[in-house]
């Protein structure tokens, strides 16, 4: 996915044309990100020139989405909270360690066991929750994505893992691809429509309705799972 620079910072987009467009248009999508609409055969301004032109009102659309996404409920990491994985509900269940000894988390059965001293402050109960889940992301995410790739014929390069806060996936020009460790909360299906969804892209790196052909022949369901995660991904968080 292209990347540009807007006043010092970094920022992905992509660009798609649409029959409905009657102008230049410049969307945050939950699932696409950022991208430049074009109407049918228009490619002016470049959408480089069209990004730096509203420059402000992209960088302030994307503080608000980070803030909006911020103010929601505040995670505590005590007994009682419930986290999803893969798409389960499981209860935090904290118990103590001796002072000294290193937080882990571990599965069982519906619970999520996080084992942590008594002195452990939220950011450290929040740091062992994070990791676990960081590591279930390295053993099922890469494995699963070459499943895919090899089911349906796609060939990509490095995958990456990050915790982000907005987007789902991206897909470089270069055939590298990015998950967001935040998808091992979402149900299997979820997780493989975002997987297909990066794939596509390395067909068409854009949201064109050839893009979107190819994601249904790959995923007859991704509507669902689109439709999913922009109604649930707020409940998806660490």
């Amino acid at each position: 996915m292209p990347q540009l620079e807007l006043q010092g910072r970094s920022v992905d987009y992509s660009v798609r044309t649409s029959k409905r467009a009657k102008r230049v248009l410049l969307k945050f999508g939950a699932d696409t990100g950022l991208e430049v609409v074009y109407p049918s055969r228009q490619r002016r301004p470049s959408p480089e020139a069209a990004l730096r032109g509203s420059a402000d009102w992209i960088l302030r659309t994307m503080s608000r989405l980070a803030q909006e996404s911020d103010r929601q409920p505040r995670r505590r990491y005590q007994s009682g909270e419930v986290f999803l994985y893969r798409g389960q509900a499981c209860q935090l269940n904290v118990t103590w360690l001796s002072n000294g000894a290193r937080s882990h988390v571990q599965l069982a059965g519906d619970s999520l066991v996080l084992a942590c001293p008594q002195s452990a402050q939220r950011e450290e109960r929040r740091a062992a929750v994070v990791n676990w889940f960081r590591s279930q992301a390295k053993l099922y995410l890469p494995q699963r994505t070459r499943q895919l790739a090899e089911k349906h014929g796609f060939q990509f390069g490095q995958l990456r893992i990050k915790h982000q806060k907005t987007r789902w996936g991206s897909c470089s020009a270069q055939g590298n691809l990015n998950l967001n460790l935040r998808l091992m909360m979402a149900p299997d299906a979820a997780i493989d429509y975002v997987i297909l969804h990066e794939l596509c892209h390395l067909r068409e790196l854009n949201h064109s309705a050839a893009f979107w052909r190819l994601v249904e022949e790959r995923c007859p369901d991704y509507q669902l799972w689109r439709a999913w995660l922009k109604e649930n991904g707020r409940l998806l968080k660490l």
